[in-house]
Order: structure tokens, then sequence, then C-alpha cells
């Protein structure tokens, strides 16, 4: 899932002018997404036993 998610920074890298702002962000939405989706799921599945 994280490479999809990475990849659309380094496409298009030449077209603006601030690449590592857009990486960054990118790498930043996918851990924040992991970490709240992994804190989801654990929780459901705690919840079920």
């Amino acid at each position: 899932m994280l490479p999809l998610l990475v990849t659309p920074a380094f496409a298009h890298e030449g077209l603006h002018h601030h690449p590592h702002g857009v990486e960054f962000g990118w790498l930043t939405a996918a851990l924040v997404g992991s970490i709240v989706g992994g804190g989801v799921v654990y929780a459901a599945l705690r919840r079920r036993k």
C-alpha cells in the first residue's frame, strides 16, 4: 500500500518546484493513515472477542 501512495510524488517530479514537500506530504499521510487504520482494525478485532 505504501509504495502506491508514494509513487505519484516521484512520477511528476519535473513538473513542480518543491518535490520534497510533496514527497514528505505523501509519506506523512501514508504513515498517519497506516497508524489510524491499524488502530481501528485492532480495536474492532478486540471488540469482537
